[in-house]
């Protein structure tokens, strides 16, 4: 019987109670690479993936492709929103502003650009502030609308701001039926 209290171990195991030695970290993993047995971590999809050589076959679109890149850079994390779309031609985009008057938001529509901002007023409390737990950060929230979107209305109310959007199609751009002679 050896110092450890272990039988023989007749395999060279150094009398290990599961039957093999720790590996060495400096040896090589007789099982190969660890990192390729790993999924590759996939690519992120461009627009330049999805639209190879745009240039060559869509006249006028790289700016419109430009600023929708330049848009989603952004990743807003506040304040949260959701956007509802209705079948029927409207969309709702609602944006949690609790804390927020009606003269702290401003919506602005140009150019195919919806842009919400809060910029919030500090006032002085009374008192101490202890824990803040409640944001009054300033917001900028932006978002690209297709072709023909408008603004129809834009509703503040418990503490939640409701833009409603119209896709309103003039009658020259809408499908039409051709009667057949």
């Amino acid at each position: 019987m050896n110092n450890n209290n272990f039988p023989q171990d007749p395999y060279g195991y150094k009398g290990q109670p599961w039957g093999k030695p720790y590996p060495n970290p400096y040896e090589p993993n007789p099982h190969g690479d660890w990192k390729k047995q790993l999924p590759p971590i996939p690519k992120p999809v461009t627009i330049t993936d999805l639209f190879p050589r745009i240039d060559r076959w869509g006249i006028g679109y790289m700016p419109l492709l430009e600023d929708l890149m330049q848009i989603a850079k952004e990743k807003p994390s506040y304040p949260p929103y959701d956007i509802i779309d209705h079948k029927n031609d409207t969309t709702v985009v609602s944006v949690a502003v609790a804390g927020f008057a009606k003269k702290e938001i401003e919506i602005t529509l140009h150019e195919g650009t919806l842009k919400i901002e809060g910029k919030k007023k500090l006032k002085k409390e009374e008192g101490e502030v202890i824990y803040q737990g409640i944001a009054a950060r300033d917001f900028n929230l932006t978002f690209a609308l297709a072709e023909f979107y408008e603004v129809q209305s834009a509703e503040l109310t418990d503490g939640m701001l409701n833009v409603t959007l119209f896709k309103n199609v003039p009658e020259e751009k809408k499908p039409k039926v051709i009667d057949i002679k």
